[in-house]
């Protein structure tokens, strides 16, 4: 099987090519709050690099609201115009590790924060103040950081890859977004007229 794996929840994404023989194709491009127009080009290059497709898997998050949607988007258009199934995968899984804790700043004082154990999310992801999260996590097992965050020096700062994602398959499901807390949506200052 060929899966074309698409992640891009942090400000660094990568698209994969993975097959039964291991990554074909990878690329990462620079995606600073999902605003990166390196998605489109990257995918494009992943898609010519291979004669055929048998799945397109998406990191579903949680992370960048741009970056999700448009990266979900794009998976499904790919999806959809070759005939092929989609399926989506927890982005928390997407790091070179089985047992951890993965950190990340979810703005307006709140991290989340994300065990797996075994390859696997263990419960929930929660939202947490940051001196909660940092009690969450203590010091037995590896942490990851979606982005630098104070106070937690011993975080590996890295944002989650396809190509580990698409090694995590059997958790794949539905290609939905994963948000923990609805997105911020700024109020106009003056009513309309």
């Amino acid at each position: 099987m060929r899966v074309l794996a698409v992640e891009n929840s942090g400000a660094e994404g990568t698209v994969a090519i993975v097959g039964d023989g291991g990554v074909e194709h990878m690329e990462s491009f620079s995606s600073p709050r999902g605003r990166g127009s390196g998605l489109f080009p990257a995918l494009a290059r992943a898609v010519q690099s291979v004669a055929a497709i048998d799945l397109v898997l998406a990191g579903t998050g949680p992370g960048s609201y741009n970056g999700l949607r448009s990266s979900i988007a794009a998976a499904w258009g790919i999806a959809l115009a070759r005939k092929i199934p989609l399926a989506g995968i927890c982005s928390l899984l997407g790091y070179d590790a089985a047992d951890y804790f993965v950190l990340g700043d979810a703005r307006a004082g709140e991290w989340f924060c994300g065990q797996v154990a075994g390859g696997k999310l263990a419960g929930e992801t929660e939202l947490l103040p940051p001196e909660a999260a940092l009690k969450r996590v203590g010091d037995a097992l590896p942490v990851f950081a979606t982005s630098a965050l104070p106070g937690i020096p011993r975080a590996i700062v890295a944002c989650p890859r396809a190509d580990i994602l698409a090694a995590r398959m059997p958790s794949a499901g539905p290609a939905a977004p994963f948000y923990l807390k609805p997105p911020h949506i700024t109020r106009p200052k003056c009513p309309n007229p």
